[in-house]
């Protein structure tokens, strides 16, 4: 694993924009080996359907009440996959988000299925894999990949805030998805660190 600062230099020298944006101060998460267990794979799955389409106020807001009750990552996943939607719309997570997780969490407690093969596909093939599974769209699988894989080369386009970023800090439209991802591969293959830094830098 590359420090963060050989990463930053690298960064810098293929765009002097990020100069603004690369914090020196702030520990990026995704600098970090991952925990390939289903109970953590399955805890950073459904906090990005948690903020599906949603703020991260509001999302850090239901998560905590989510996993208020659930001392470990292993308690939680057996916890959803036995909660029911009465106790879920209490903590204001909907009906729909409830059905996702918690069909996830009861075929991974059933073996049926494990976040952990997608350890070995790249990252094309592991977004397909997981939008075949129902809840998840191609930002939530982007957000997994980032935060619980700790891939280091992925950009959701997708995603509003980066588009937003992208957009004050290179003055382009943020509806401009051809451009914004042309940027983006300026940052290969730290697409992800960058990410997490616009995040930052916006202060979302």
């Amino acid at each position: 694993m590359q420090s963060k600062k050989i990463i930053f230099e690298k960064l810098i020298l293929q765009d002097k924009n990020l100069e603004r944006v690369l914090d020196y101060s702030k520990e990026c998460p995704l600098i970090a080996k991952p925990v390939i267990k289903d109970e953590v794979l399955f805890f950073e799955l459904a906090q990005s359907i948690v903020g599906q389409q949603i703020s991260a106020k509001a999302a850090a807001a239901i998560w905590g009440r989510l996993i208020s009750r659930s001392k470990t990552k292993k308690l939680f996943i057996i916890f959803i996959s036995k909660s029911t939607l009465k106790w879920a719309r209490a903590q204001g997570l909907s009906s729909r988000k409830h059905e996702y997780i918690m069909s996830i969490a009861k075929d991974i407690v059933s073996e049926k299925l494990s976040l952990k093969n997608i350890n070995n596909l790249s990252d094309k093939e592991a977004i397909n894999y997981l939008i075949s599974l129902k809840g998840v769209g191609p930002w939530t699988a982007e957000m997994f990949l980032m935060f619980a894989y700790k891939r280091m080369d992925i950009f959701s386009v997708g995603d509003i805030a980066l588009r937003r970023a992208v957009s004050e800090i290179y003055k382009v439209d943020r509806e401009d998805f051809v451009k914004i991802k042309s940027i983006a591969k300026k940052w290969k293959p730290y697409r992800s660190v960058v990410s997490w830094y616009l995040w930052e830098y916006l202060g979302v």
